[in-house]
């Protein structure tokens, strides 16, 4: 590869592109060889132009068939084969289409560098203009999909290609449906003299995905009885030898094709046995389980406290996995204290500093005991995985706790409101779990933030978790009192943090930033009213200015917001006022292509330059490219 190639190759390259097929367990020797026997999978396998849909319930071993798939493909034909297994639990590239291709024209790139040199090109034209990938641009995936299947159409001419994709439906349902109409129309509009090209994907029964008739399709839970026996009677070996038992049996009748149920049963009956209970009370326990995995879940939660809730929030809203290190202190760290502000916590509160929350009952400095921990807490419903982050052990299990497990856990119904409400109570408890982190007094006085392991986190995430409460109208005062705003002084050592850990980052914080400025820049409309009165009754101007001379006004028709646009102009905000390089709200406005901010501001009498608007209306719109910062 050139050196321009191999950056390329860089530029769409992510950390855990490769992780989860690591983490998901190899097949116990025996199982999943009915797949290669099986005559719908021989039937594609032969296939010139194959789709075949491999699925089942959740926790039914459909990912663990596909792997197996992937590492028993036959290859003496030379197929280029390309996979990625979608994982719900991981980060943004681990769960969405953009992570997909960007993975499988990574995979093509490596391998036919050839076939992607338009790509290459791309990347060069990108760099020149904007910089470098990540500061100053990001690949999108409308362009990505138009690379890939550029690059299909030229590798089938000399070779076939198998693509594996695990887990679709943990992309959400819309995205699941577009790929598999992406798939089918590949296949469909490929010429005949190209060679082979067959498609392998898993998914669960929902969404329900339209096949054509000559589509392939196989159910895990119609298959999978024999493995799960197997499985069963490998882990309860030596408990079936001594005790003479049909146990594993009827674990196996019980599990009704669902893998993740029998190791759940399988688990309990092995803690029963270590406490010596007796077979036929341990019998009585499996016929006490649901037969449902949710009602499992449930059952199995009903012991969880307040640390409980905790842990499992974190797990299912963090805006991305945490590490066992984060997860420590974002678990040691409280969201409410009794004093406020901050700076009114008397010295040896544990809210003040990282010393104090290291002396707390709670604290657990050793990763081995932290590890039981998560076990603990979570009732064996979450693990630390081989990159060390704490996740589910299952998609399921996340699912379970988003639409109904952490609302059971508050004492409420099972609805969908209910579930919505816990949600946003979770996003905002670790909002301030986050801000409480930064105010720390050892990460205040300190110049460098390499040694706080929870910084990164909170210092790029509380904003994301304020946003996701806004979107539902909470009430967020409470972030105010935080801030002790009109005090600028935690913002600005935000403001540092986030330039000493990410300086390069699109949203990193420029100098001079205020609270307001936050607000408006990511349209938390619930906070600026409040916000506003407090800056006026201090006798500051609602134009206060950041370091590039951006006001709140320009920050929030840059970025679309228009309820926070109609706010700060009520509040007497200059519609044409200028920043640093001479530019308006008007000219960020119409740069981004938000149409019905420009409407706004005309209406409230922007001045109209003609050039400037004539030249950002016809920008591309890329949304991580901005215009030109001089």
């Amino acid at each position: 590869l050139s050196e321009t190639a191999q950056d390329c190759l860089k530029s769409l390259a992510f950390p855990q592109m490769q992780n989860r097929p690591h983490e998901i367990g190899s097949a116990v020797e025996g199982t999943c060889e009915w797949l290669l026997q099986h005559e719908t999978y021989s039937s594609w396998a032969v296939s010139d132009r194959g789709l075949l849909w491999i699925r089942g319930k959740p926790g039914s071993g459909k990912s663990t068939l596909l792997k197996y798939a992937l590492d028993k493909h036959e290859a003496g034909d030379g197929a280029l084969v390309l996979s990625f297994f979608i994982h719900g639990r991981g980060d943004e590239l681990q769960r969405t289409p953009l992570g997909l291709w960007r993975s499988l024209l990574h995979q093509v790139l490596r391998q036919v560098p050839d076939a992607l040199q338009d790509l290459v090109d791309e990347f060069k034209t990108k760099r020149n203009q904007y910089g470098e990938p990540g500061k100053g641009w990001h690949w999108h995936e409308e362009e990505l999909l138009s690379f890939f299947k550029s690059s299909l159409s030229k590798v089938l001419k000399s070779r076939p290609v198998q693509l594996f994709i695990d887990a679709l439906d943990e992309c959400g349902k819309e995205n699941a449906v577009r790929l598999v109409e992406i798939f089918k129309s590949l296949l469909k509009h490929l010429p005949s003299q190209y060679m082979g090209c067959r498609i392998c994907f898993s998914c669960r029964h929902y969404p329900i995905l339209d096949l054509d008739e000559s589509m392939f399709e196989i159910c895990t839970e119609n298959e999978n009885q024999q493995d799960i026996t197997k499985f069963v009677d490998e882990q309860l070996a030596g408990f079936r030898a001594r005790t003479l038992s049909t146990i594993p049996a009827l674990i196996t009748e019980r599990a009704s094709g669902v893998f993740m149920w029998a190791r759940l049963v399988v688990k309990q009956v092995q803690d029963l046995d270590r406490d010596c209970v007796a077979v036929k009370k341990i019998e009585k326990e499996i016929y006490s389980i649901p037969p449902d995995l949710d009602k499992l879940y449930r059952q199995l939660i009903q012991s969880m406290g307040p640390d409980s809730q905790k842990l499992i929030q974190w797990i299912c809203f963090a805006t991305r996995p945490l590490s066992i290190d984060e997860l420590r202190w974002a678990m040691v760290v409280e969201a409410d204290c009794p004093h406020r502000p901050l700076q009114t916590c008397p010295s040896d509160c544990s809210h003040r500093s990282l010393q104090a929350c290291q002396g707390a009952e709670d604290y657990e400095a050793d990763n081995v005991r932290m590890r039981g921990r998560v076990q603990m807490l979570s009732c064996g419903l979450a693990e630390i995985s081989l990159t060390q982050v704490v996740q589910f052990i299952h998609q399921s299990v996340k699912d379970f706790f988003v639409k109904k497990g952490l609302s059971i856990l508050n004492g409420n119904a099972t609805s969908t409101e209910a579930a919505t409400e816990a949600g946003i109570r979770a996003h905002f408890r670790l909002s301030k779990i986050c801000i409480r982190y930064l105010a720390m007094e050892e990460i205040s006085r300190s110049t460098t933030y390499d040694g706080f392991t929870f910084l990164l986190y909170a210092a790029t995430s509380w904003v994301a978790h304020v946003q996701q409460c806004d979107a539902r109208s909470v009430p967020q005062e409470d972030l105010l009192a935080l801030f002790s705003w009109p005090s600028n002084h935690l913002v600005e050592l935000w403001t540092r943090i986030y330039q000493g850990l990410v300086r390069f980052s699109i949203d990193c914080p420029k100098e001079g930033t205020n609270l307001l400025h936050i607000i408006s820049r990511y349209g938390v409309f619930g906070l600026v009213t409040t916000t506003l009165q407090i800056l006026l009754d201090a006798g500051a101007t609602v134009d206060i200015k950041d370091d590039d001379s951006q006001t709140p006004l320009s920050w929030a028709a840059e970025n679309g917001h228009e309820a926070v646009v109609r706010v700060l102009l009520d509040a007497g905000a200059t519609v044409d006022i200028k920043d640093g390089y001479g530019r308006t709200p008007l000219w960020w406005a119409a740069g981004k292509g938000h149409e019905a901010v420009v409407r706004v501001l005309l209406d409230a009498g922007a001045t109209v330059d003609t050039l400037a608007v004539s030249t950002c209306l016809t920008m591309p719109h890329y949304d991580s490219t901005e215009p030109a910062r001089e």
